[in-house]
């Protein structure tokens, strides 16, 4: 007989749908769109979290803290590093709390004591000028129309448009009129004196007096005078408005009225 010719046919004791049950009797069926439908949940859940991550870094890194010294009032501010700062009257100090041990940047608006503890590059920038510290104490005076830096301890770096100035222990830069001034062994008692609320002028200008005057009591003076007067002279802050000027008045024959 031929081997093509030969057909053996297999017996089983068993049906073929018995065996397929006992082989896969532990598989479950699970339908297509389920399986999907758990996959696409996971790929969700990875995305909003990564979502959640990135803004929270996000604004974590962008969140600033702002202190605000209202007019006729002080406010002193103590920074994560324990560096510390006393704000003047009608002045605002901005810094980034989660950024500082990397970069410890406050931007100031006013006038400011600063008392800064070593450790890596201390900066303040007040519009377009800067000064870098390591840690030492100064005093910043940032208004409309002056800027002025005044070094107590330490050293200070100033950078005011294109020029670098360092400036060591009773040394003051003033910028003006577009004019950069340095002074060497000043009295830095009378630019601080405004933190135990005394208050010295030294040949100042009557209208920046003045303005002093409005910013340290929250008041608004009517004054009426020729410009180029100057002004010597100190006062106590628990002195009230009125007195104030009329010692200021005095030497000019100026009666100051509160409006």
């Amino acid at each position: 007989m031929k081997p093509e010719k030969i057909k053996i046919i297999p017996r089983w004791s068993k049906s073929k749908e018995d065996i397929w049950k006992e082989a896969f009797a532990d598989l479950e069926d699970v339908p297509l769109s389920k399986k999907i439908r758990h996959i696409s949940l996971e790929k969700y859940a990875a995305v909003i979290l990564l979502v959640v991550i990135l803004t929270g870094t996000i604004i974590s890194q962008s969140y600033s803290v702002i202190q605000i010294a209202e007019r006729g009032s002080h406010l002193l501010v103590t920074l994560p590093d324990g560096s510390r700062v006393n704000l003047n009257a009608d002045s605002r100090l901005t810094y980034k709390p989660y950024r500082w041990f990397v970069s410890r940047n406050v931007e100031l608006e006013g006038e400011a004591f600063f008392e800064v503890k070593q450790g890596k590059r201390f900066s303040v920038k007040s519009n377009q000028n800067k000064v870098n510290v390591l840690g030492t104490s100064f005093n910043v005076f940032s208004r409309p129309d002056k800027y002025r830096v005044t070094c107590l301890t330490g050293k200070v770096q100033v950078a005011t448009l294109d020029k670098v100035t360092t400036l060591d222990p009773n040394m003051q830069l003033t910028y003006h009129d577009s004019k950069l001034t340095i002074e060497e062994n000043i009295h830095t008692s009378q630019s601080v004196a405004w933190i135990e609320n005394k208050f010295v002028f030294e040949g100042v200008p009557l209208v920046e007096v003045i303005s002093e005057v409005e910013r340290q009591y929250n008041i608004r003076v009517k004054a009426d005078f020729p410009t180029g007067y100057v002004y010597t002279g100190n006062f106590s802050r628990i002195t009230k408005p009125d007195e104030v000027l009329k010692i200021i008045g005095k030497p000019f024959g100026i009666k100051f009225s509160i409006e």
